[in-house]
């Protein structure tokens, strides 16, 4: 991975863990074995998603953001994968995930109970919600977006800023990471894995608009970074809430 533009403006992330015992960053290997030991149940094409999708998106920069002990959201959570890796590289993640697809809960609540098999000192909760129905209950110390806008349409968008940021608790973080809309290759090449994978024209939202609503809505930027990994390029903002 090759990291291009890193501004950190006053917020400390702690170290994620292998365990209560172990703190510890994982890297991508670390996070892809892991992957793969919490993945073995499910539709069999899923569950390879879910194995390689590191190898793709990097979670070990996303990790780094969020405390021992924390209560995540995972909006649009998939199959779960951002919580599983919490689950095993932060101790004491209380997470609740929640999406729209069946087969992806469905697959998220077996990787659950693999995780209660492999001792992970986690609390996951995935529900599967319809697009328009009320989020989960509650506020949260971190509310993450990853690789979910793009998937919102346009008319949609800011309005689920608005929804993430009023789950934060105050003082609590809100993490987004999308695709980059430029430059073109890259930009592209992800526009076509979606139109393969999801069958979907997907909809990029500029990071300075998600730069403009998060401070609209009362959140402060506290980490900038914009990350290359093959021929996908990533957008990552750290946002906090006022105490």
């Amino acid at each position: 991975m090759r990291v291009e533009h890193n501004k950190t403006t006053g917020f400390s992330s702690p170290p994620g863990a292998l365990s209560p015992h172990v703190q510890r960053e994982l890297s991508a290997d670390e996070l892809a074995a892991l992957a793969r030991r919490l993945y073995v149940r499910g539709p069999y094409l899923m569950r390879k998603m879910m194995h390689y999708r590191i190898r793709i998106c990097p979670f070990e920069s996303l990790i780094p953001h969020v405390a021992p002990g924390a209560s995540v959201l995972d909006v649009g959570c998939g199959a779960g994968l951002f919580l599983a890796l919490l689950a095993g590289a932060v101790p004491g993640v209380a997470g609740v995930g929640f999406d729209s697809s069946r087969p992806a809960i469905d697959t998220a609540l077996q990787m659950t109970e693999q995780a209660k098999l492999a001792g992970l000192n986690a609390d996951l909760r995935f529900l599967r919600l319809d697009v328009a129905a009320p989020w989960p209950d509650g506020y949260f110390d971190v509310v993450n977006l990853v690789d979910v806008m793009h998937h919102v349409p346009r008319v949609h968008q800011k309005s689920v800023i608005q929804q993430a940021t009023e789950k934060v608790k105050p003082g609590g973080v809100l993490l987004y990471k999308d695709m980059a809309d430029q430059p073109f290759f890259p930009a592209s090449m992800n526009r076509l894995h979606d139109l393969v994978l999801a069958r979907q024209w997907i909809n990029y939202l500029p990071i300075r608009l998600v730069d403009e609503w998060a401070g609209e809505f009362g959140m402060a930027p506290a980490h900038a970074e914009t990350m290359s990994r093959l021929w996908y390029r990533h957008e990552l903002r750290i946002f906090r809430k006022s105490p």
